[in-house]
């Protein structure tokens, strides 16, 4: 169970073997879900006006004055997070349909999934089992605003923990207390109460003994995200540079390109201009070359802490191996006395394991750092989103 490392890849489960082997794993709950919609769909296709409802003498659209029956907006149900279980060689992961939330539960010696709970908005995801006890800490809310929740040791009864407008996420317990640590941002909105941008991701530590916080590492221009700790006191985190609601500030050389280069932007958009609009009134091109570039397929977008990332242009513009992280997302690992090492560049994912070996990923590839700091590369699945052990808890390791 040890070397079993679950990753999250585009909403898929993965899990990866020490040796570099990987299998995804089947959620039965989400294709329950997929083949019901599916059923609705073609039992009620004839009210959408579909052409593969059937022949007849009318169309359905006309049936309904042309217009039809708006289609329903199908979300794929996607596995939002993933920990060991509450018992040896099981896991526990979350899954999220764009409104109904579920806690499942999988035995790998039985091959069995059951079902804990599921409820209506219930969107928790970002996992962290209590080595002791077995609660799990995790994320409740979306990614506008979001709080960290204690669950108990079989996913129920969900316990608010922070509060507040404000982005907090990425929970872990801290080794031998009865803390969490989780990075935070707060947020800021214009006078209509709209999201318009927040601040640095600083991160915190809550006691939930005596519900004091402290802030352990912030800057005005850095962020610091997924924070975890080891039995040494060590903490580990990803150290990106901030920015603002209005983005990254560009350089001067490109201010002084996009400056040259205006006259003849603003030529080429008359031209394409009138080369639609004499195409849609004369059937003709205005131009018997070029024109207007067709549109691609449309980009394929991560949204990690805060930050929209292309993963075409990524994959493009980073290295090595297309990672998707730029290479300012630093794994950085702080001795106690506050000496940094930063352990790997490009670094979207991780997580520490009880012997101290690191598992983390890109955004495209999975590597390990063993406990004696040696380096490989396990395998590649495209959009790595999270990475986690699956190890079990103390309770686990008694009662087996």
């Amino acid at each position: 169970m040890n070397d079993r490392i679950a990753l999250l890849a585009d909403g898929r489960l993965i899990l990866a073997a020490n040796d570099g082997t990987s299998k995804r794993h089947d959620c039965q709950f989400a294709a329950d879900i997929e083949r019901r919609e599916q059923q609705s769909a073609e039992k009620n296709s004839w009210l959408r006006g579909d052409q593969e409802a059937g022949g007849g003498m009318f169309s359905r659209s006309s049936l309904w004055g042309g217009r039809g029956v708006p289609r329903s907006v199908s979300v794929r149900p996607r596995v939002v997070a993933v920990a060991g279980g509450d018992r040896p060689d099981s896991m526990v992961y979350a899954l999220w349909t764009g409104v109904v939330g579920a806690v499942l539960d999988f035995d790998f010696v039985e091959g069995y999934e059951r079902r804990v709970f599921h409820r209506e908005r219930f969107h928790v995801s970002e996992f962290d089992r209590h080595s002791g006890d077995g609660r799990i800490a995790c994320r409740f809310g979306d990614d506008e605003v979001s709080h960290i929740a204690v669950l108990e040791p079989d996913g129920r009864h969900a316990k608010p923990v922070t509060e507040g407008d404000s982005i907090d996420a990425a929970p872990s317990w801290v080794p031998g207390r009865e803390a969490i640590l989780y990075h935070s941002a707060g947020l800021s909105r214009d006078p209509q109460g709209y999201i318009r941008g927040f601040g640095p991701f600083g991160i915190h530590r809550i006691d939930l003994t005596g519900g004091e916080l402290e802030t352990v590492l912030e800057s005005p221009t850095h962020d610091y995200l997924a924070p975890q700790a080891d039995e040494a006191g060590n903490i580990y985190y990803i150290r990106r540079k901030y920015e603002g609601p209005e983005g990254p500030r560009p350089s001067v050389w490109v201010t002084l390109k996009d400056t040259l280069l205006f006259p003849f932007r603003i030529l080429r958009a008359l031209v394409d201009f009138f080369q639609i609009f004499s195409s849609i009134v004369s059937k003709k091109p205005l131009t018997t070359a070029g024109g207007p570039k067709q549109q691609g397929p449309e980009p394929v977008r991560m949204w990690i802490a805060g930050r929209m990332i292309d993963v075409q242009k990524a994959g493009q513009a980073n290295a090595p191996d297309g990672a998707l992280a730029p290479a300012d997302w630093e794994l950085v690992k702080r001795t106690p006395d506050g000496t940094e090492t930063v352990l790997a560049r490009h670094a979207l994912a991780y997580d520490v394991s009880a012997d101290g070996r690191i598992a983390w990923s890109d955004g495209k590839n999975l590597h390990l750092i063993a406990a004696d700091g040696s380096k490989r590369k396990l395998l590649s699945e495209p959009l790595i989103d999270s990475v986690k052990w699956l190890r079990p808890f103390e309770g686990t390791a008694e009662q087996g």
